[in-house]
């Protein structure tokens, strides 16, 4: 019986002794992918500010982008059915100047 447990005992540690390893192994290439990635992460974190969170954050980024799909859809229309350019340069300035005042005037405000 003691021989038996013995065994037993054995093959648990080493079991365990496998399983320490491939969890070593595992955390050491963890860090060397986050080492290979980091000069990547560091520039592309730099240059891309975080979004905030929050129900009206999302709600502004939303019509934000909405905004922006308008003033694109707008601008392809006119290029694609107007041969006359003076009318679109005039609708390219027009929007130009009017996706800022339409984004105060109908922007959810900051304040509740």
């Amino acid at each position: 019986m003691s021989k038996e447990r013995q065994a037993r005992r054995a093959a648990r540690e080493a079991e365990v002794a496998e399983q320490a390893a491939a969890r070593a192994q595992a955390a050491a290439a963890a860090a060397r992918r986050r080492r290979l990635l980091q000069p990547v992460t560091s520039a592309t974190s730099r240059l891309r500010p975080r979004s905030k969170p929050g129900v009206l954050a999302a709600k502004r980024r939303r019509f934000g982008g909405l905004l922006a799909l308008a003033f694109v859809v707008i601008q392809i229309l006119t290029w694609a059915f107007t041969p006359d350019w003076g009318v679109r340069a005039f609708v390219l300035v027009v929007s130009i100047f009017a996706v800022p005042v339409a984004a105060v005037l109908l922007l959810p405000s900051r304040r509740s």
